[in-house]
């Protein structure tokens, strides 16, 4: 059993790396150093092009015949965390005192973690070290994590999550001051429905202000949505009472073509989310991980009685391609295990610490409202202790439960740590990222208050997991 001093170690050390990264992120966006234009461009860097190299080269090596059964209880144990945080999500956004730009918001921060970059920042330090077995492990590990990146990305943007962080800041929701109003449980979104159908009691309207604003005739009033399309249609079924053979057409022609142009528009987005470079990869480097005759081009299969293809130089010939991906590996733990052709790849090598620099530049442009008492204080702790502490304790309990039940074989000891590591993450950074593109006034202050509180509250608990998670696994 390892010692007490070496779980505090090796649950410490990761973090403090993280953090650190996260500090000069946090320095030069202060500086003036790493402008907005240029954390948008990062952004996209850190997702399409060098996090897809680092999954693609730890797939291909790190899965076999033998061990590809493991996908499904990690994707399993994945859509559990996820799932409960949706949960988790509704019953704060009903309970607590949350601004009204951010109801939907507070729940995508529940439901997905950081499952990407952060983790795998941990997670491969620690696997280059006992009780794991370096060469294999920290390739699985990654692997593991490609995993939840899966479900993440189901969750996030083909079910919608993504789009409807909109709903915060669409026409007719309050924004500013104003969003920041408190309301009763009867007037949020479940506690409506219950008093509307279980209580029978109409609803109530939204605020004194809006109802002084229609019974006063000196204010000059703006139409509402539903009112222009009342108006309208009064027109169109003016117009069609017209002899005018042609004016009965308009009005039953634009409405399908726009249907059909916006449903057009909807496919071509879920496609687009399906096909997004991560998920492309990680189905690829599947496929070719589980073909001998594919992965012999990448990697040295005669050990597994697969063909033994060699290039010029005695490796495979398409080694150069895991290259571009597994230095990614060295920037976060050591470059023992890699040859010296791997070092002068690059592109995968900045996955881990551009993305931990962009988290650092966010929080250096976060704006704390004065005073602070108009935070939603009770919802941010809330979050930080369903995410930080009690799914923890759910997910370990889960994983534990699933390796007695035979699901996890108890010799897969990286598959357990990253299935228990990964129940304790943070609200992902992609959330803000998205969410700046919908805040017409750039408004994220609250969405950047959660996640401080949050990656300040991982250090301590993040710690204690990943010394629990060796311990166990």
């Amino acid at each position: 059993m390892a010692s007490a001093a070496f779980l505090i170690f090796s649950g410490v050390i990761p973090l403090v790396k993280i953090f650190i990264t996260m500090f000069v992120g946090y320095y030069f966006a202060r500086k003036d150093l790493f402008p907005q234009v240029a954390t948008r461009g990062a952004s996209q860097i850190a997702i399409n092009l060098s996090l897809p190299p680092l999954i693609f080269s730890s797939i291909v090596p790190a899965f076999t015949k033998d061990n590809v059964s493991a996908i499904w209880p990690t994707f399993l144990i994945a859509l559990i965390y996820a799932i409960l945080g949706l949960f988790f999500g509704l019953i704060i956004r009903e309970v607590c005192y949350v601004p009204r730009n951010f109801w939907q918001g507070i729940v995508v921060a529940c439901c997905l973690g950081n499952w990407g970059n952060l983790p795998a920042a941990v997670i491969v330090p620690v696997t280059q070290q006992p009780p794991f077995n370096p060469p294999t492990d920290t390739n699985l590990g990654v692997s593991f994590i490609g995993i939840f990146i899966v479900v993440y990305n189901i969750f996030f943007w083909i079910c919608g999550l993504a789009r409807s962080l909109a709903w915060d800041y669409a026409p007719g929701v309050p924004q500013g001051e104003e969003a920041q109003r408190r309301v009763p449980w009867s007037e949020k979104p479940i506690g409506s429905l219950v008093h509307r159908y279980l209580l029978g009691k109409p609803p109530l309207r939204p605020s004194t202000s809006a109802l002084q604003g229609a019974d006063d005739p000196s204010e000059p009033t703006t139409p509402t949505s539903i009112e222009k399309g009342e108006k309208s249609t009064s027109v169109q079924v003016a117009v069609s009472s017209q002899p005018d053979p042609g004016s009965t057409i308009l009005p039953v022609h634009a409405p399908s073509v726009a249907v059909s142009s916006s449903n057009l528009r909807f496919l071509m987005q879920t496609l687009s989310f399906v096909f997004a470079p991560i998920n492309l990869v990680i189905a690829g480097s599947l496929c070719i991980a589980l073909v001998q005759p594919l992965k012999a081009l990448f990697v040295d299969v005669s050990s597994q009685g697969g063909p033994s293809w060699k290039g010029p130089d005695g490796r495979p010939p398409l080694a150069f391609v895991m290259d571009t991906g597994q230095l990614t590996l060295a920037f976060a733990a050591t470059r023992r295990y890699l040859t010296s052709s791997q070092l002068a790849a690059f592109v995968g090598s900045i996955t881990i610490p551009l993305s931990l620099v962009l988290l650092g530049s966010f929080f250096a442009r976060m704006k704390v409202p004065r005073p602070i008492s108009r935070l939603p204080i009770a919802a941010i702790l809330y979050v930080c202790v369903a995410k930080l502490v009690l799914l923890p304790i759910i997910g370990v309990f889960t994983v534990q439960a699933m390796v007695k039940g035979g699901f996890i074989p108890p010799q897969n000891r990286v598959q357990i740590f990253v299935a228990m590591f990964l129940s304790g993450t943070p609200t992902s950074i992609t959330q803000l990222i998205v969410s700046a593109l919908y805040a017409s006034d750039g408004d994220l202050d609250t969405l950047s208050a959660f996640l401080l509180a949050q990656y300040v509250f991982m250090f301590f608990s993040s710690s204690a997991l990943t010394s629990i998670s060796i311990l166990l696994s």
